[in-house]
């Protein structure tokens, strides 16, 4: 335990550690007799699809995944020999380090400009370090450290959940807090500093805390109609795990990219790492991740986990409010897709210990259910808004030279954005434009000529979000 412990507190700063939980496979086999059946059938929803799924890596990647992922329940069950709260609090001196990493680095990186960015860390994206500010937050609340630690926790968690600008981060903070409030926790302490997190952002007049407030979804609903088309076109055994990042591969972001760290510094992509750059881009929504990877198999699969865990967990405040605050940042984001640097670990880590607490069954069930609903609201608000009449595809020209352009009749009052199609995947041209005039587009450097498929994706607006509403398609040659 002693060596767990040890690297509970250093995998924050060395996440390949999280390797090592493979040698804590022998200890699922003290679990009781639904825990064994709930990752039976998780086992089962990801390999079977995986034997039909389209890609040829789909069935070693999917034993990868399910492997090390049983590996972390083993290393959770070994720390479940404690009580939840000694168990994590290692994970707090961990975290403490991983902070200050990350504010060396962004001065490092920016200098004096430093206040004027999100921060960063070099293996974590702004996203990720909000989410480990708020489990920093929780763990202070929950864990019965030294009351220095303790403070010195809590406020640098806090500072780092709002200097990230993580809109996600700070949903896992107050839905978390919410779900403590449940067991007369912690939770009531955790909302009251999400509120004055907040009230600190609206007193500051910079790019990064104005974040909080934006109402919109900062692109990621081009990745859910990518990812869901790639769903509709494989609903039984989706693409394959890791796979789908393939797919959606120039959607939001470019074919390949870096932590924006290191990005920022000037270092990109090499040619070597270009064909794995869809390893590491995500649906940023659980259920169309899993849907898109793995079908509605998968799906079924990965909602009786992760409602298993809850359900596990009930009674027990740390445990709940950690896993409750992944689900609801899986709404918009990829909190514990896996391998990650060691974020996504610790939702498998405290799954663990949950299911080594009691039988999931049959509350995973009804959990599952509240999960499928949470992680489609998104989808469910945005299909609630009222159908406006569809435009027309003017023309679209696609030069050997120059710009290409994309004119529409009709297009007023929406956004527009214009992908360029091979046989496999889309690449997202520019980022988006008003419909009501001429789309001019910068051409993607060194685009052989050919047959290509020109996509314009028309959203409407309104308060939270841009909603998907109409594809326009046209085959071009160059």
């Amino acid at each position: 335990m002693r060596a767990l412990a040890l690297g509970l507190a250093l995998a924050p700063l060395f996440p390949p550690l999280a390797l090592l939980s493979l040698l804590f496979l022998p200890r699922l086999r003290g679990l009781s007799r639904g825990g064994k059946v709930l990752l039976l059938l998780y086992a089962l929803s990801l390999l079977g699809p995986a034997l039909f799924a389209p890609e040829p890596w789909a069935l070693p990647l999917a034993l990868g995944r399910l492997l090390y992922v049983l590996g972390l329940l083993g290393a959770g069950v070994a720390l479940a020999e404690k009580a939840p709260k000694e168990a994590m609090a290692p994970l707090g001196v961990g975290l403490v380090l991983l902070y200050l990493t990350a504010f060396g680095a962004t001065f490092w990186a920016f200098g004096d400009k430093a206040g004027e960015v999100r921060l960063m860390h070099p293996f974590h994206s702004p996203v990720g370090l909000g989410l480990m500010g708020a489990l920093g937050v929780f763990l202070a609340l929950y864990v019965r450290y030294p009351w220095p630690f303790r403070l010195l926790l809590g406020l640098l968690g806090g500072a780092v959940l709002l200097l990230s600008g993580s809109r996600g981060g700070m949903l896992a903070l107050l839905v978390g807090g919410a779900g403590g409030l449940l067991f007369r926790g912690r939770g009531l302490w955790a909302l009251g500093l999400g509120g004055l997190l907040l009230a600190l952002a609206a007193s500051l007049d910079t790019p990064v805390s104005e974040r909080f407030f934006e109402a919109h979804l900062s692109g990621r609903e081009g990745l859910w109609l990518r990812a869901y088309e790639v769903f509709s076109e494989h609903p039984w055994t989706g693409v394959g795990p890791y796979v789908l990042g393939d797919y959606l591969r120039g959607t939001l972001f470019g074919e390949c990219f870096l932590f924006p760290l290191l990005e920022a510094k000037g270092l990109h992509c090499s040619e070597g790492l270009r064909p794995l750059g869809g390893l590491w881009q995500f649906a940023h929504n659980h259920l169309l991740q899993a849907l898109g990877e793995s079908g509605l198999p998968g799906a079924l699969g990965l909602l009786l986990l992760v409602g298993g865990f809850l359900a596990a967990a009930w009674g027990e405040g740390l445990l709940f409010t950690l896993l409750l605050a992944y689900a609801a940042m899986g709404m918009v984001d990829n909190p514990f897709s896996v391998p990650s640097p060691f974020r996504g670990e610790v939702f498998f880590l405290a799954g663990g210990m949950a299911l080594a607490r009691r039988d999931p069954f049959p509350g995973a069930l009804g959990w599952a259910g509240v999960l499928a609903l949470l992680w489609a609201l998104p989808f469910l608000y945005l299909a609630s808004r009222p159908e406006p009449p569809p435009p027309l595809l003017a023309y679209a020209v696609l030069p050997r030279e120059g710009v290409g352009v994309v004119r529409l009749l009709g297009g007023e009052g929406y956004r527009a954005q214009v992908w360029l199609c091979e046989a496999k995947g889309c690449q997202r041209l520019g980022w988006e434009w008003r419909a009501d005039g001429p789309i001019r587009f910068a051409l993607p450097e060194g685009l052989p000529p050919g047959r290509y498929r020109l996509r314009v994706v028309l959203f409407s607006q309104h308060r939270l979000a841009l909603r998907p509403r109409y594809l326009l398609e046209e085959e071009v040659t160059r």
